[in-house]
């Protein structure tokens, strides 16, 4: 009998030991699969990242190209304030259309449209000024002679009335100075002036091109 109980315990024993190893496989199976299913989550992100990178030159190079845009005026223009005869009167260029004086002037005629191909019509007006053609060179346009007799004008303001006759401003008495800051002297080429011009309640202040539609010499 005691032999009998004897070999039941060794074989209980012996049953129990070989259980262990496969409970231990179960559980390291077990502690591997959340390694595993996380694998398709770190591919995920490494996919996002990827396409995030991707899109950043994208978006950056918008505002590169906008900014690499320029925005610059045809001419420069100065600012303007008040009316000559009840008219405004906003030039945006110069020119230069004849020969210059033996005392190295030349005449200017300040316009609000045009080139030098353009002919004045009926409406246009027009500032014209007698100036040293000298880079430096400064004018001051009180000192010049308004259109009056005993001699041409140096300085004046007209507009074009029917028939093409230019209409004289008795009112235009302008001080101020004119700075020449560049005084090119071949065809088609362009100068700049600074203007700081005051008739009555009309001011005329800033950098305005002009341009030499005739060699000045």
């Amino acid at each position: 009998m005691r032999i009998a109980i004897a070999s039941s315990l060794l074989v209980l024993v012996a049953c129990g030991g070989a259980q262990k190893p496969a409970e231990n496989a179960a559980e390291e199976k077990t502690s591997t699969e959340p390694a595993a299913s996380s694998a398709p989550d770190m591919a995920a992100s490494t996919d996002s990242t990827k396409e995030t990178k991707a899109d950043a030159p994208a978006a950056s190079a918008a505002p590169a190209a906008a900014a690499a845009a320029p925005a610059t005026a045809p001419h420069a223009a100065p600012a303007v304030t008040g009316s000559i005869d009840g008219k405004p009167f906003q030039p945006t260029l110069g020119r230069v259309t004849a020969k210059m004086q033996k005392d190295g002037r030349v005449v200017v005629t300040l316009l609000e449209h045009g080139d030098c191909k353009s002919a004045a019509k009926a409406g246009d007006a027009m500032l014209t000024m007698t100036v040293p053609w000298n880079a430096g060179e400064k004018a001051d346009l009180s000192a010049l002679k308004r259109s009056a007799k005993g001699g041409p004008a140096e300085i004046g303001f007209a507009r074009i009335g029917a028939g093409n006759k230019k209409d004289v401003s008795s009112t235009f008495k302008p001080s101020g100075t004119v700075t020449i800051l560049a005084a090119p002297t071949a065809a088609s080429s362009t100068g700049k002036m600074k203007i700081d011009l005051q008739s009555g309640d009309y001011m005329l202040a800033g950098d305005l091109d002009i341009e030499v539609c005739v060699a000045p010499k």
